[in-house]
């Protein structure tokens, strides 16, 4: 047995209270931990620093300067000395189209920001689901075949102990015990399947798992309502994040090619100032200090810059139009993300009941199968085959809703709406381990034959 699931049967023995982890708990674990979330918030507050930066550009700006030196003015000589001064200029922005529209594509940025950090938390919804999913289909798998060797390890024992009592040929124990062997590295490799499924989890929690609530049988698969794809497209043109961040980035590229453009305005700022010299280097002929103020308008307007400032306008309506396009492309993409998961959730729901009849089918051909070897119509081969098919119809019964799921996860973020509450809405249809019967009971009569 592989480690996870050694530690996994130990808990449960060495202490009454140790339970598996549900949906709930990895999900809350992978918010507190999870590096691509921080990530997001971190960049969040990046982009609010630059709009803070953006807006300072057009606050008023103040500063202080001072300086000391030794002074000789030339020839007589007699102002020899120390001096020192200092002053204070103050500048307000009047006109600045550039600073402008940048402050507006900041803002813009810091709203982007706010969608991407909602994206990252539903996509954390997400991937905490599938990779929940992923370890309950591994289990799925992993039990299967741990039931197909049971049963054919049952049925080499019954052909055995008809062999010796000279019932039946060699060629049937033979026959059965290499579909045992098979069965057995079949759970094997199975086993391992199950201890590398947890590998999704632990990285999106940063913890160690060994165990996991499975979904219960009542677990509800019923279409969509409305059950037309319209109104979803309709819904998901509203409220798919990844089409929000498209538009928002078209509305930062244009804000930019603004910016761009504005760079052949003047700029206008109110410029004031306040300044003390004291000593040689003072204009009064006695040395005594000397205080200077003024304030006025200052314009600054480019004339040539070398073509920069039109290369840069052509950049950004280049980018401009990429923004566009690319807009374009998101929104296509999450049409047919929406319609194509639409169409997928309608099959799954029949593909569902479907699989949940073919387990009854497969359960009375099992029987059929075994009660025609016990009276000698059928082989062994006809029986192991039946009952792998059985086992098999189940484990594809709970792939249909493992699927279903999947697909409804991934639809309600196509359409904007996956949230927190469907992780406690799929929380409540977890149940404890050993808790619920299988879906198939081995009968008495099953394991007799005409032993």
């Amino acid at each position: 047995m592989k480690l996870r699931l050694l530690l996994a049967a130990l808990a449960m023995v060495g202490a009454q209270t140790a339970t598996a982890a549900t949906l709930q708990d990895i999900y809350q674990q992978a918010l507190r931990s999870d590096p691509q979330l921080k990530a997001a918030h971190a960049v969040f507050n990046a982009d609010r620093e630059v709009e803070q930066q953006s807006l300072s550009a057009l606050l008023p700006g103040i500063n202080l300067s001072a300086d000391t030196s030794y002074t000789t003015i030339s020839p007589s000589g007699i102002r020899d000395g120390n001096s020192y001064g200092y002053s204070v200029d103050l500048r307000q922005p009047v006109f600045r189209a550039e600073e402008w529209f940048n402050l507006q594509s900041s803002k813009t940025q810091v709203r982007r920001a706010e969608v991407e950090l909602s994206s990252q938390q539903q996509l954390l919804i997400q991937r905490a689901v599938e990779a929940y999913l992923d370890v309950l289909l591994a289990q799925t798998s992993f039990e299967t075949t741990e039931s197909v060797e049971a049963a054919v390890k049952r049925r080499l024992d019954q052909v055995r102990a008809q062999f010796d009592v000279g019932l039946i040929a060699i060629t049937d124990v033979e026959e059965a015990r290499a579909s045992y062997d098979e069965a057995r590295v079949a759970r094997i490799v199975a086993e391992g399947r199950l201890d590398t499924s947890f590998e999704s989890v632990d990285r999106l929690t940063g913890q160690y798992w060994t165990q996991l609530d499975p979904l219960s049988s009542a677990f509800p698969v019923s279409t969509l309502t409305p059950a037309e794809f319209q109104p979803w497209v309709d819904k998901a043109l509203a409220e798919n994040l990844q089409l929000q961040l498209a538009a928002l980035d078209v509305s930062t590229a244009e804000q930019l090619r603004e910016a761009s453009r504005a760079r052949h305005l003047p700029s206008i700022d109110l410029v004031a100032g306040y300044g003390r010299d004291q000593g040689a280097r003072s204009l009064d002929p006695s040395g005594d200090s000397q205080n200077t103020g003024s304030i006025g308008l200052s314009l600054n307007l480019p004339l040539y810059l070398g073509g920069r400032t039109t290369s840069q306008l052509r950049e950004s309506g280049y980018r401009w139009d990429a923004s566009i396009q690319l807009r374009e492309d998101t929104r296509r993409e999450v049409v047919q993300a929406t319609r194509s998961l639409h169409r997928d959730l309608m099959t799954d729901v029949e593909s569902v009941a479907a699989r949940k009849q073919s387990i009854v089918s497969s359960e009375t051909a099992l029987e059929a199968t075994a009660t025609g070897y016990s009276v000698g119509t059928r082989n062994i081969v006809d029986v192991l085959q039946a009952e792998r098919t059985l086992y098999t119809a189940i484990e594809a019964y709970q792939v249909a809703r493992y699927l279903y799921i999947r697909h409804l996860v991934q639809f309600k973020v196509a359409v904007g709406t996956l949230s927190p509450d469907d992780i406690n809405q799929l929380d409540r249809w977890l149940v404890k381990p050993g808790v619920e019967a299988p879906l198939y009971q081995k009968r008495e009569a099953d394991t007799q034959g005409n032993g």
